[in-house]
């Protein structure tokens, strides 16, 4: 397949998501074609293998690395799943600037009515963070099976700065998202780029 075979009339202002689909098409297929099918084929299977082994009482701790953003992970899968903002399943939450509150809230609903809850760098609210561990008890009590709670933290920079309570590790699954290294990598990163276009578009 060629950019040849695309219709000049059809320009990206007639309609660009289709226009977009395509081109991202021939390039799926470009790479695939001059370097091989493992430059293309699906890697997102590590976080789909961890949410499947999360539960109400099995949350999801992301680990940051600088040049990462794993919760794009959450969202896409949401997505697919059916827990998005606009449908009212997915709450996200940024701590820090007394969003403690509005984070209790969210899980304590989300717990009800089986939603998701995003916890965005809970390492800036450590004086909060042993009411969340006791929360995250109570609210897997009883809950919804759909109920999910994603957090996200940057490492400690040293074990004695380390502030995450030990039951909140203890009962995550934990993930580290490093970025990517080589052509092979940033290959992948930028494909799965693409994949995120081709689900809004679609």
């Amino acid at each position: 397949m060629s950019l040849a075979n695309y219709n000049d009339d059809q320009s990206p202002s007639t309609y660009p998501p289709l226009a977009l689909a395509h081109s991202l098409s021939v390039c799926r297929n470009f790479v695939e074609e001059k370097l091989g099918v493992k430059y293309t084929e699906g890697r997102k299977t590590e976080f789909a293998k961890s949410f499947r082994e999360s539960g109400p009482a099995s949350p999801v701790f992301f680990i940051l690395s600088p040049g990462v953003d794993p919760l794009k992970d959450v969202e896409s899968l949401g997505r697919k799943l059916g827990f998005t903002i606009d449908l009212g399943k997915l709450h996200n939450v940024s701590l820090g600037q007394g969003q403690e509150a509005v984070a209790e809230v969210a899980m304590e609903m989300a717990a009800k009515e089986g939603h998701w809850v995003i916890l965005q760098n809970i390492h800036l609210v450590a004086r909060w963070l042993g009411s969340l561990e006791k929360l995250l008890e109570r609210c897997c009590e009883g809950s919804h099976q759909d109920y999910r709670v994603f957090m996200s933290a940057e490492p400690a920079p040293t074990p004695q700065e380390h502030i995450i309570p030990q039951g909140i590790l203890e009962n995550a699954i934990k993930i580290t998202n490093e970025p990517p290294t080589g052509m092979h990598a940033n290959l992948h990163a930028a494909l799965d780029n693409f994949d995120q276009v081709q689900e809004c578009v679609y």
